[in-house]
């Protein structure tokens, strides 16, 4: 089975913040998964926070910056993100900042 995942965005998990850079909660896993065809990134995200679940899913276009809690990972600034319930998880897709 072909990986759909590029890399770990996060292993050590990230901290979502809005558009005014207010915390949205903390995510234990972040997984960004390979280039779609219409240069959209794409994260799955999993959280036990229910006000950071809440906050995602109802994404529509907004500013989003996601900050990794790990050395390794990556820090992504969404110029636009859009979020919805996938599973277990949420995906979140979207344009990001200089693209």
């Amino acid at each position: 089975m072909e990986d759909t995942y590029e890399a770990v965005a996060a292993r050590g998990g990230a901290r979502f913040f809005d558009r005014k850079r207010r915390d949205l909660g903390w995510a234990t896993k972040v997984l960004k998964r390979k280039p779609s065809l219409g240069g959209l990134t794409v994260l799955d995200v999993t959280t036990s926070e229910p006000s950071l679940a809440s906050c995602l899913v109802t994404l529509d276009r907004d500013r989003l910056f996601v900050t990794s809690g790990d050395v390794f990972g990556e820090s992504y600034a969404f110029a636009w993100a859009s979020g919805y319930s996938n599973g277990r998880e949420i995906r979140i897709q979207g344009m990001l900042e200089g693209r």
